[in-house]
């Protein structure tokens, strides 16, 4: 009988959440391509030109993928699925912070114009 060593990083997901978690962090990083999709759609059957929010946008959806995927962690969830989502959601947190930081110390110091 062999010593096999599995990789928990293959396994398959096993809650619902780390399928949010995915889509959620996909959604965050895909955000600009699927506003501009959803924009195209709604000018063409309406002819309304539908105003994005980017920023707003994108902060939310990233602090739900950021929730949803450390909920699934802590559920022992391991699976490529959640890595998929919630990997691209850290990188995006930690670029979100550093930008509201960088506008509180714009703020704080009169650097903008």
């Amino acid at each position: 009988m062999k010593n096999e060593v599995t990789s928990k990083f293959k396994d398959k997901p096993k809650t619902k959440t780390a399928w949010w978690a995915m889509a959620l962090g996909l959604a965050s990083v895909l955000e600009i391509p699927l506003l501009v999709l959803i924009n195209t759609i709604i000018r063409k059957l309406t002819g309304v030109f539908f105003a994005q929010s980017i920023g707003i946008t994108g902060i939310v959806l990233t602090i739900a993928a950021l929730i949803t995927g450390t909920i699934a962690y802590r559920k022992a969830e391991r699976s490529w699925v959640l890595w998929l989502g919630f990997g691209p959601a850290i990188a995006l947190g930690l670029f979100w912070l550093l930008m509201i930081i960088a506008e509180i110390f714009s703020i704080i110091f009169n650097l903008g114009f």
